[in-house]
Parts: C-alpha cells; sequence; structure tokens
C-alpha cells in the first residue's frame, strides 16, 4: 500500500475511534431545546449564527473568538446552549422520528468525520460545549484535541483565565485542520481578552422573547 493511503486509513481509524472531550468540555444540556426556536427568533441569534458559520464551505480551520456583550446572564447563556444544540446535530437528533433515523444520522457523522478528503459544510455535525471553569478541567483543555469543527463556550471566567484560553486554544489549533470558534459571556461592552474578537450585542427583549416552557423532548 503506498505510504500516503496507509498514513490516510489511520488517520481515518484515529477519527473514528475519537471521543467528545468529557474532562475539558460540559455538553450543552438538552432540557434548553424546547426554547431553541424562541431563541433562533432573537434578534441577535443571527449574528451569533453567521459568526459561527462564517468562512463555510469549506469552513476555515482557523480559530475566532466572539464576545457576546450583554448585562443579562440567562438570555446569553439560553442563546449559547442553543448554538451549541444546534451545531452538534442534537436538535436534528431530537426531530427525527424513531431510532432507525437517529442511528442513521448519527453514522452520517461517523463517516463524515472519517472522510478526511471530504469539505466540510455549514451542515455538518459539530462538537459543542463549555469549557470546564476547575483547575481540572482547564489542565484537560491544555491537551484538547479538536476531532471535528468545535464550538467552545468559556463561561463565568475572569480575565486572565480567558486570556489564557484564548493563547492555549490558538497554540492547539495551529495542528488542526478543523474550524475552532470560542464564545465568550456573558461580557460587558469593551471587554479586553487580549485578543482579536467579534463583538455581538444582546438585544435587551432576550429574557421575555426567550422564555418559553420548559417541555420534555418526548412530550413534543
Amino acid at each position: 500500500m503506498p505510504r500516503h493511503r496507509a498514513f490516510s486509513a489511520l488517520a481515518a481509524l484515529k477519527q473514528l475511534g475519537a471521543r467528545y472531550d468529557l474532562a475539558a468540555l460540559q455538553p450543552p444540556d438538552p432540557a434548553f431545546a424546547p426554547r431553541a426556536a424562541a431563541a433562533q427568533r432573537h434578534p441577535s441569534w443571527h449574528a451569533l449564527r453567521a459568526w459561527c458559520l462564517q468562512g463555510a464551505s469549506p469552513l476555515s480551520a482557523r480559530m475566532t473568538v466572539a464576545v457576546l456583550e450583554s448585562k443579562d446572564a440567562t438570555g446569553a447563556h439560553i442563546l449559547a446552549q442553543t448554538l451549541c444544540l444546534e451545531r452538534d446535530g442534537s436538535l436534528q437528533l431530537l426531530a427525527c422520528r424513531g431510532v432507525t433515523g437517529r442511528l442513521m444520522l448519527r453514522l452520517t457523522t461517523k463517516l463524515h468525520d472519517m472522510s478526511l478528503w471530504r469539505e466540510h459544510e455549514p451542515g455538518d455535525a459539530w462538537d459543542a460545549g463549555f469549557v470546564r471553569a476547575s483547575t481540572a478541567g482547564l489542565q484537560a483543555l491544555a491537551r484538547f484535541e479538536t476531532r471535528r469543527s468545535t464550538l467552545l463556550v468559556a463561561h463565568g471566567l475572569d480575565i486572565p483565565a480567558l486570556r489564557a484560553v484564548c493563547a492555549l486554544l490558538h497554540a492547539r489549533q495551529r495542528h488542526s485542520a478543523h474550524a475552532l470558534r470560542l464564545l465568550l459571556l456573558p461580557a460587558a461592552p469593551g471587554l479586553n481578552v487580549g485578543w482579536p474578537v467579534t463583538r455581538i450585542a444582546l438585544n435587551a427583549l432576550g429574557p421575555t422573547q426567550m422564555t418559553s416552557p420548559l417541555i420534555s423532548p418526548i412530550d413534543q
């Protein structure tokens, strides 16, 4: 077998065995799924999603950082959870009818992971989650490797920690073939993390527009 084909096969097998890094990331909470439709109608949603997907088709492998500027911690958190649930395919999974549909979606995601020659598309499932703010979580983040396009949300970290996370992820990203997005929230206007950022203002009407009864996905 030619050397380049053997390398591609080994890389594909590595992708197949890669798992979500629970030591570094907290997965998004599916309990926010019933609020997703309302969150996606929020005026700030389109700017937030556009930042995440900028450079799509194919996705750029570079790292970009955004700050969700708001004094409304609840509204910012709902938007971040919704973006994570949309990006990682959870909303698609909940919309699937029956076990077969969910299984096919999972298999398609794995097939895309293994197809290293394939250009990334905006509809592909990402990894998404919240950076664990504990000492152990930040240590795990130092070893973090993307297995597919990834959205990370940093919530509740002080400015020195945010700056360290930005520098750390940038250093790791230089050796990655996958896009990486880092969302910081919530933040007062003008937050300086020593890194170029996209600033997205959260409309003050967020709490009322995004509040809806929590319904179990099984009841939908």
